[in-house]
């Protein structure tokens, strides 16, 4: 089973790598530090699996497991291994294309079995994270309006870009934007978010685990 991992803790992806590397079942054929890295990485390796960390750089996990979907022919299975148990995470990574969902604090013997039964077809809710889940949240049909459903892809890039400092032009450059689409994008995040400044929303963008600013 080919496997790319991608989380923005350099020991986390050598912890991960070592215990893989131990196993002949699997191997690892890539890691990423960002979700930009990580949806190039996908499109040119095409794994069976990509273990992806949820608050990451540029863009976040949720996003990039978002783009891997949507990839070309994609066969990728994404599953995610992050610390973050909120349900609005859980839910929200399942409606935008995840496979499974894993506490960073499973043993490497659930994630292992994890992958097996993701690369069979069904869907993978971790030990940990089932109870904080509607019916039906895993196939992905959220059953109340969790605070990043709220937003479109679009304005979640925007959010994530404006938390880590990015200036309207930087994110307007980025993303292929105009300057003034940007400021519309602020706007409406602003409105919908109940913020007042570009510091609510930085403030609400680390609570939400889109950035984390290290």
């Amino acid at each position: 089973m080919n496997i790319v991992l991608a989380d923005d803790h350099t020991l986390v992806l050598e912890g991960l790598r070592r215990c893989f590397d131990a196993d002949p079942e699997f191997d690892v054929c890539g890691t990423a530090a960002d979700g930009d890295e990580l949806v190039k990485l996908v499109a040119r390796i095409q794994p069976d699996i990509a273990l992806v960390d949820i608050t990451m750089p540029k863009l976040n996990g949720i996003e990039a497991i978002r783009a891997i979907t949507h990839l070309p022919d994609n066969r990728t299975r994404c599953v995610v291994v992050s610390m973050h148990r909120e349900r609005d995470f859980v839910a929200t990574a399942f409606k935008n294309g995840a496979r499974g969902y894993l506490m960073k604090s499973a043993s490497f013997e659930e994630l292992k079995d994890a992958l097996v039964l993701v690369m069979q077809g069904p869907r993978y809710v971790g030990e940990r994270v089932a109870d904080v889940l509607g019916p039906d949240d895993s196939e992905g049909q959220v059953t109340g309006p969790p605070i990043l459903n709220r937003l479109t892809p679009r304005e979640r890039q925007t959010l994530q870009l404006l938390a880590e400092g990015l200036s309207v032009k930087e994110i307007g450059a980025k993303l292929g934007i105009s300057h003034k689409t940007v400021h519309t994008f602020r706007a409406s995040l602003m409105r919908k978010l109940e913020c007042g400044s570009v510091a609510d929303l930085t403030r609400l963008a680390i609570r939400m685990g889109l950035t984390n600013l290290n």
